[in-house]
């Protein structure tokens, strides 16, 4: 019991901790180009979408993260959100990858594809709406003042400046970044797979990934390092206004408990489910709606239960077109900041991605795909 509250602990403060830095630097590239970054990506619907899908297609969970964010600050647009969610496997792409590459190029070229197609559409029917997301919008979330710009002129000045006359949430801010990045070199983060998933039945999932973790550095705890670093160099060059208004008022006042208290209520859920049904089992019972189960199981918002498809599909026993089916529904921990933030835009994404499932799979089975 001890270890399961330990896990779903961990897993919640990785998921809020990523969310909140991905926040933090979107922030501070808005406030260090003056806007022009949220001018400059919000050009071309096109560009978003590309851009989204891009991000949504790189295995884990980080990309659509990063794609959640710019939403949340009305960066992109709903069609752009889309993309990024239809284009993601989640954490199950690096099991692929590690087992079959050319399978998984092909399932990831294939959502790529499809992720664009549905973006486009998707922006093309909510047109209107999205007339409304001009640039005056991004006042809303990014508010730029001249004195609060960090000077690069003399950065290191800037930098010792800011040590010397450190207030204690700067100091306490900066201690946190390098215990991060200690803790990600000497600790866990990443090396167990706790961060990618709760307690599932599907063995061959802890497995390879015991397997992964045991002789490499994990994928996790350097991208970990690497947003830290960063994290760290904000907080050094960044003057008070910054974090008074930027960090606490807007990203913990308004952000951090949302996805800190819906984050741990999801995984929680589903680490109460898992113990209950077993995703294995469950599937082969019911083998002729097998297309069904999969996007059932694809609605979960977790990385774990999906890994069965995976195995399923590279033993024969199912199609491409069920993996598909399961792989545009899901988005493994992708969801859960979207969740949190704006509940009505995730029930929308899961029924697109729903229908588009449902259509790539039913097509799939009857052409024998």
């Amino acid at each position: 019991m001890f270890e399961a509250v330990s896990l779903i602990i961990k897993n919640t403060l990785s998921i809020t901790f990523f969310v909140l830095i991905m926040m933090l630097i979107i922030e501070y590239v808005n406030v260090r180009t003056a806007g022009a970054f949220s001018k400059h990506i919000k050009k071309s619907g096109f560009r978003q979408i590309l851009v989204s899908s891009i991000l949504g297609v790189i295995p884990g969970c980080l990309g659509t993260y990063t794609v959640v964010t710019l939403y949340t600050h009305k960066l992109v647009s709903f069609g752009a959100l889309t993309a990024a969610f239809i284009a993601t496997m989640g954490d199950e792409a690096f099991l692929l990858f590690s087992v079959a590459p050319k399978q998984a190029l092909l399932v990831n070229g294939i959502l790529f594809g499809l992720a664009i197609i549905t973006g486009v559409i998707v922006e093309l029917i909510s047109k209107k709406r999205n007339q409304n997301l001009t640039q005056n919008d991004a006042v809303i979330h990014f508010e730029v003042h001249e004195y609060e710009m960090p000077s690069f002129s003399k950065p290191f000045q800037t930098i010792r400046k800011n040590y010397v006359q450190a207030s204690p949430h700067r100091a306490l801010l900066l201690f946190g970044a390098v215990g991060v990045i200690l803790y990600a070199i000497f600790g866990e983060i990443g090396h167990s797979h706790d961060f990618l998933t709760t307690v599932t039945h599907v063995d061959v999932h802890a497995e390879t990934c015991a397997g992964e973790h045991e002789h490499h550095f994990s994928w996790i705890s350097f991208t970990f390092i690497v947003i830290s670093a960063i994290s760290f160099f904000i907080f050094s060059i960044v003057p008070e206004h910054f974090l008074e208004e930027h960090l606490w008022n807007h990203i913990i006042k308004k952000h951090f408990f949302k996805v800190l208290i819906w984050t741990s209520i999801v995984i929680a859920g589903v680490y109460v489910l898992n113990q209950h049904l077993n995703v294995q089992e469950f599937a082969s019972d019911y083998m002729y709606h097998i297309l069904i189960v999969a996007i059932l199981i694809g609605l979960i918002p977790e990385s774990g239960p999906h890994v069965i498809f995976i195995s399923l599909y590279l033993s024969g026993a199912i199609p491409l077109s069920i993996l598909l089916a399961n792989s545009i529904v899901q988005d493994g921990h992708g969801g859960l900041p979207l969740f949190a933030e704006n509940k009505r835009a995730f029930v929308k994404i899961k029924l697109i991605s729903v229908v588009i499932g449902f259509i790539v799979g039913g097509f799939g089975l009857l052409v024998n795909f």
